[in-house]
């Protein structure tokens, strides 16, 4: 008898942590956004390409490198984030070539990028490019195996490097979906004075 209390005892046991934990995993999100705003959200990726090269060989931690896109990015039928806008990441490690083919190495991570209307948009990417006697690259830049004989070699990421980053958290974009268009317009006007 003892037995039974038992198996029913874990088994209420077991049956109130599982809806616990059920009740945990569904609760709603807490958000920052404000109701009624429109926002860019977290994760939208945007395809850019590198600007500035960068070497291991010659670039230091903390160097900022700029990337444009390469493709428009558009929120509820509005562009918001034209082609062609420049982004900032950051040398997060760099380390030249050495000797007895220790290769290079350099580390970037991306920082953000501006709307039309001014909001900066944080971005994330961790991207790794190594030298050496059997190297790759990982995280989202692919820039295939690399190799170096007694002295390594150091790593180039060319301007015209094309990668991707990511919405780093849901941002919202400070309008309405009503005056979205309007706001992103007249932010894309560009007023020259010329003087006589």
């Amino acid at each position: 008898m003892n037995m039974k209390i038992s198996k029913v005892l874990v088994f209420t046991i077991i049956m109130v942590f599982l809806c616990n934990l059920v009740g945990f995993a569904s609760s709603p999100q807490v958000s920052n956004l404000v109701p009624g705003n429109v926002y860019i959200p977290k994760g939208t990726l945007l395809k850019t390409e590198i600007i500035t090269p960068i070497n291991s060989g010659k670039n230091k931690v903390n160097d900022i490198v700029l990337f444009k896109t390469t493709e428009t990015i558009v929120i509820n039928g509005v562009e918001v984030i034209p082609k062609g806008t420049t982004g900032e990441a950051v040398v997060t490690k760099a380390s030249p070539a050495g000797s007895w083919g220790k290769g290079g190495k350099v580390e970037l991570a991306a920082k953000s990028i501006k709307t039309l209307n001014g909001v900066e948009v944080p971005l994330t990417l961790d991207a790794k490019k190594s030298g050496g006697g059997a190297n790759m690259v990982l995280g989202v830049l692919a820039f295939g195996i690399f190799s170096g004989f007694l002295h390594g070699s150091n790593q180039d990421i060319p301007t015209g490097t094309k990668f991707q980053v990511a919405v780093e958290s849901d941002t919202d974009l400070q309008v309405t979906n009503e005056t979205l268009a309007d706001v992103m317009k007249k932010s894309n006007v560009v007023t020259v004075t010329t003087v006589q």
